[in-house]
């Protein structure tokens, strides 16, 4: 279905940029390597909000779909929120992986910094790193968190980056958007388009901290209260600026959570872990929902896995290693990793290398390589780096191919969506 993820990026980006209606997931010919005929998936009422109910573009919803989703504009959440999965246990454990947001290594500011938190603000500074992604030269800028804390009854400000668990609680945070996520009407008048362009929808979602515990639990992560409640602040509080090197490219900032409206503002008793909170995603997240750059994978599994560079290591493959299966590997090397990433940048080049192995059989261990072979690239007698060549295991071959498919079919349903809205002129 879809074309190179940067390409589907800048081309949405661009959409939304110079057209003056919300055209930015329209297209006239039909996604790559799919032969339609629109007759015999066209819904009978001719209906935007219809396609996804026409039996062959069907997938798995939520046992009560949000009202945003059964509205013409709502589709692309409806989308978001539709898994190609058999049983309940199966869409349980299902999730999204966005395309781009998932490649910007913003829980990897600890590593790059050398540090995770501090009461004074000069060993916290705003970090500045330069990524690549395909190609296309990327500059993240992320600005700590300043929260009180209190320890032995002293309460303190400190300064920090998010780090793993912050980083589990948006996992959790998009996982619960499969069933409450909503689209979210501007804040201020900061969030209204500019006049010539396009509105870009925002999205979140709205939970209980009960309902983010339980989530945290089911996945074997499980925190306490106090825990999630700092998350959500740091979430809120650190601001996260992306931009494209290229004349035109992404430019987008914003908190990673920018908006959070706690259970007290929507009139629930203090401490009701009940009570509703609303989350809205950072642009990035909400442009890949309305765009549909994001992925179904398996949320259960790479939870499973207790580092962040475990977590970093997977979501490469699962991105880049679209072809991998018990015959075909995925390969990455150590310095790539460490480019891309800013982890795994140890004085010892050695160190490194064995930390690279570690963590790679952790992820063997749990059930998604079949086995790993790994290779060293040397000068003369000097190893200069490490490859692995990574092989799915029968289960993660199947999940792949499910989200192959489930990517077809939205890209299928959105194909007829804009057939249906260009017959309408």
């Amino acid at each position: 279905m879809a074309q190179h993820p940067r390409t589907d990026w800048e081309k949405v980006t661009s959409d939304l940029r110079r057209s003056k209606t919300s055209k930015a997931d329209q297209s006239d010919s039909p996604p790559t390597n799919l032969s339609l005929d629109l007759d015999s998936i066209m819904p009978e009422s001719g209906q935007a909000e219809d396609v996804a109910n026409v039996p062959a573009l069907k997938l798995a919803e939520p046992d009560v779909l949000p009202d945003a989703a059964l509205t013409p504009e709502g589709q692309s959440l409806r989308d978001f929120q539709s898994t190609l999965t058999n049983t309940p246990e199966e869409r349980a454990n299902a999730s999204n992986l966005m395309q781009f947001w998932e490649r910007i290594p913003r829980y990897n500011c600890s590593d790059i910094q050398g540090i995770n938190n501090s009461p004074d603000a000069k060993e916290m500074g705003i970090v500045n790193y330069s990524f690549e992604d395909s190609g296309e030269h990327y500059t993240l800028e992320m600005t700590p968190a300043q929260i009180r804390t209190e320890a032995n009854g002293v309460q303190q400000t400190i300064f920090c980056y998010p780090d793993n668990t912050d980083e589990l609680v948006e996992l959790a945070l998009v996982k619960l958007a499969m069933n409450n996520g909503d689209i979210l009407q501007p804040a201020d008048i900061s969030h209204k388009p500019a006049k010539g362009n396009a509105a870009l929808p925002s999205y979140g979602v709205h939970f209980t901290i009960n309902q983010l515990m339980q989530q945290l639990k089911h996945w074997g992560r499980g925190r306490s209260y106090p825990a999630l409640m700092r998350s959500l602040e740091v979430l809120n509080k650190c601001n996260l600026s992306v931009r494209s090197t290229s004349k035109g490219g992404i430019n987008a900032r914003g908190a990673i959570l920018p908006e959070l409206v706690s259970f007290e503002q929507n009139g629930f008793d203090a401490h009701d872990r009940n009570g509703f909170w609303t989350a809205r995603f950072h642009p990035i997240i909400s442009l890949g929902i309305h765009a549909g750059l994001y992925q179904q994978y398996n949320v259960f599994r790479v939870a499973q896995v207790k580092t962040h560079v475990g977590h970093a290591i997977i979501k490469l493959l699962l991105l880049n290693g679209r072809n991998i299966s018990e015959q075909t590997p995925y390969s990455l090397k150590l310095s790539s990793l460490q480019e891309t990433t800013g982890l795994l940048n140890y004085k010892s080049p050695y160190h490194a290398r064995r930390k690279f192995r570690e963590h790679i059989q952790r992820i063997e261990a749990e059930g998604l390589l079949s086995h790993v072979e790994f290779v060293e690239k040397k000068r003369g007698k000097r190893v200069i780096d490490v490859e692995a060549r990574m092989f799915a295991s029968a289960s993660l071959v199947r999940e792949m191919k499910a989200s192959h498919k489930r990517s077809n079919i939205i890209g299928e349903r959105r194909y007829v969506r804009a057939a249906i809205q260009k017959t309408k002129g």
